[in-house]
């Protein structure tokens, strides 16, 4: 069972987390850089930290869906950042 939850776990590193790593290059490439973008990118890294914690720990969904939504915000916010920036 362990094995199916660590490679379901793998499969959603491919999935929002994608949308930051996309952020960070395009952020680099255009030379983008902000205090809230920093803070916003530390805080989506320790959300999904907390989110592959729980999960592959004891996996309360509750707990699991307040750091997943905690992480989407912080990604939202990014992303507002740089398309505010760049239109």
């Amino acid at each position: 069972m362990q094995v199916v939850k660590t490679t379901r776990h793998f499969a959603n590193l491919f999935e929002m987390p994608v949308l930051f790593y996309l952020a960070c290059v395009l952020c680099l490439v255009v030379g983008l850089t902000s205090g809230a973008l920093v803070v916003l990118s530390w805080l989506y890294v320790i959300f999904r930290i907390l989110h592959a914690t729980i999960h592959l720990t004891y996996n309360n969904v509750r707990h699991r869906l307040a750091a997943f939504v905690a992480s989407n915000i912080c990604l939202i916010g990014i992303w507002g950042i740089i398309v505010g920036h760049t239109i």
